[in-house]
């Protein structure tokens, strides 16, 4: 972390940054949390213990996973981002300012919509839906997930108020009202996908590498309040406002500090470790990435459509009772080849987010593209937290597709954002288009550009 620090490329916006992050809570300090406190509830709850050579696996491996990902995003992202003229976002508040609202009608109430079906579903306890027994995946019997998934959209349209509102005070209001639709469904993910997002804008946007302290205060904040509200999955906001009787699934309040199923993935590590191979026989062969192929048809039009993968060669089930597990990236790496799976996988999704930084942020620089990153790169805490690449193609049409809808609109009204040239973006933040240079000032760029390459070379 230290000799990342030191590097010019170094900001919170970059991969190495969010996954170094992900790393050092969930397989660092978490674990000194576990070790010191003896944690045991998800050893119970699973039922299997692991050996210290499956420790030993895990620690091993999520290393190996730290060490590629980061090493794979800093070769890849090797230009710091540059601020923008603030005059590019006043233009673009300016023009997608009736985009947006029209997008929030159309999506919004089909999102809150959802939201609050998922409210009655939870409930209920999913009164619709089915666990396979082979696969322990609950199956969605009368609904269609793209409508359910829906409910995901309100966390974007969140992002594009508060961008909008330039995240002023009168905007966080709205987001509130998103935050407690949000806690009462159970569903942490676009909670935290809503605030990295904010995050990640606002830096972009003043053209800051870090937060400053005042922003680390919200991010703790948020993180203590999603780690007290949601730890009985929503429980306690639906009682404030539908009256439901609580429903815990454990005692909470015998549970110890960060013991909760949130940030085991350290546990489900081990649980992966302790099944496959030792006791499946065999890998998975990255064969869970062909359910990126089946997962977009409904079952209501595929009613034989295969639960999880269409090609399983073991069932976790067989081993134990994993409920709720997200194996993590490592993890995911581990079951489908050992340590070269792990290798393969970190690489895998390193290099999707490193060229999703340099598509993005470096080669199409402009006030919308950095908006756009922001809502595509804080999705990535939820890859690395269930490690597959079906995660990504799975949220990115709700997370990215409000954006979409507001630019199509936009498009309507016959505006096009600029696209400065890719040198332009990292030439310094007075900058100029090359169509607005003259001929001489041209002629004056590429014979300097021509010279600095040569001296580099040299």
């Amino acid at each position: 972390m230290f000799w990342f620090l030191r590097l010019r490329q170094a900001s919170f916006a970059h991969p190495a940054t969010l996954y170094l992050a992900f790393h050092g809570f969930v397989f660092v300090l978490r674990p000194l949390v576990a070790y010191f406190y003896d944690f045991d509830f998800v050893y119970r709850l699973y039922e299997f213990y692991p050996s210290q050579s499956d420790k030993i696996t895990v620690i091993l491996g999520a290393n190996l996973a730290m060490l590629v990902f980061v090493l794979t995003a800093v070769k890849l992202c090797g230009e710091p981002l540059q601020k923008l003229e603030e005059s590019r976002f006043e233009e673009a508040r300016r023009l997608l300012a009736k985009p947006i609202l029209i997008t929030a009608g159309i999506v919004g109430p089909l999102a809150v919509w959802s939201q609050i079906n998922v409210w009655g579903s939870r409930a209920r306890e999913f009164e619709t839906m089915i666990r396979d027994a082979a696969t322990g995946i609950n199956v969605n019997t009368t609904n269609i997930g793209w409508l359910t998934d829906t409910s995901m959209m309100l966390a974007p349209l969140a992002v594009l108020l508060v961008w909008l509102a330039r995240y002023r005070w009168y905007s966080w209001p709205l987001f509130a009202g998103f935050a407690v639709l949000q806690a009462g469904t159970g569903f942490r993910a676009p909670l935290v996908f809503a605030v990295l997002a904010i995050c990640l804008s606002y830096l972009l946007e003043k053209g800051s590498k870090w937060p400053a302290w005042r922003g680390f205060a919200l991010m703790l904040a948020v993180a203590t309040a999603f780690n007290l509200i949601v730890l009985d999955r929503g429980s306690s906001v639906r009682q404030v406002f539908i009256g439901e009787r609580s429903a815990r699934v454990v005692d909470i309040d015998r549970l110890k500090p960060l013991e909760h199923m949130d940030f085991a993935n350290l546990e489900y590590f081990e649980y992966v470790v302790y099944a496959v191979p030792q006791r499946s026989g065999s890998y998975d062969y990255f064969a869970n990435n062909l359910q990126i192929f089946t997962e977009p048809v409904p079952r209501a039009l595929w009613p034989e459509k295969p639960v999880g993968s269409p090609v399983q060669f073991f069932s976790l089930q067989d081993y134990g009772h994993p409920t709720g597990l997200t194996v993590s990236l490592p993890g995911m790496g581990w079951m489908s080849l050992g340590y070269v799976g792990i290798v393969i996988q970190a690489f895998a999704i390193a290099l999707l987010y490193s060229l999703v930084y340099r598509w993005f942020a470096r080669q199409r620089g402009s006030a919308v593209t950095y908006l756009a990153y922001s809502l595509v790169a804080a999705s990535s805490i939820i890859v690395f937290r269930d490690g597959t690449l079906l995660s990504f193609v799975r949220v990115l049409p709700f997370y990215l597709g409000p954006l979409v809808l507001t630019l199509a609109i936009a498009r309507l009204y016959g505006w096009k954002p600029a696209r400065p040239s890719p040198r332009c973006m990292f030439e310094g933040q007075g900058a100029r288009h090359p169509h607005t240079l003259t001929p001489k000032e041209r002629r004056e760029r590429l014979a300097a550009m021509a010279e600095r390459q040569a001296s580099l070379s040299n």
